[in-house]
């Protein structure tokens, strides 16, 4: 759980082959002044923006979000829930999954579905946990 409250994402969860850097909120990892096969389709995407881009959220309903539940928009899913589960940290649901980008904006109200009812959450700031420095 401590990977996940981080929001660091895990291959096979957060990122695979099909997702790229951009869409996992990991540009910052990107060498942008360095070539590198791929590039040219990155830069693109990078002026474009993303049309998904990985969020995560806090449920509002009680209810555990688990890995490839929908996320929804009233009757239309929009996504897909990567990882999920109750935070020992925050004693909160939470979870992270992938949405159009038109839906990321921190505050936005989704759904979780979850067993075939709609259960309400909101997209907060990554990551769930920030660690207190003294």
């Amino acid at each position: 759980s401590l990977r996940f409250e981080a929001c660091m994402p895990l291959y096979g969860h957060e990122i695979d082959a099909t997702i790229n850097p951009l869409e996992a909120r990991l540009g910052w990892t990107i060498s942008w002044d360095t070539e590198f096969v791929g590039r040219e389709s990155l830069l693109k995407t990078k002026l474009e923006k993303p049309s998904r881009l990985l969020i995560a959220f806090e449920m509002i309903d009680r209810a555990v979000p688990r890995e490839h539940y929908a996320i929804a928009d009233g009757d239309t899913i929009i996504g897909h829930v990567t990882t999920g589960m109750k935070s020992p940290t925050l004693d909160q649901f939470v979870g992270m999954g992938y949405v159009p980008s038109s839906y990321s904006k921190l505050g936005t109200e989704i759904a979780v579905v979850v067993r075939g009812q709609a259960k309400k959450a909101k997209i907060v700031k990554r990551p769930f946990y920030r660690p207190r420095y003294k």
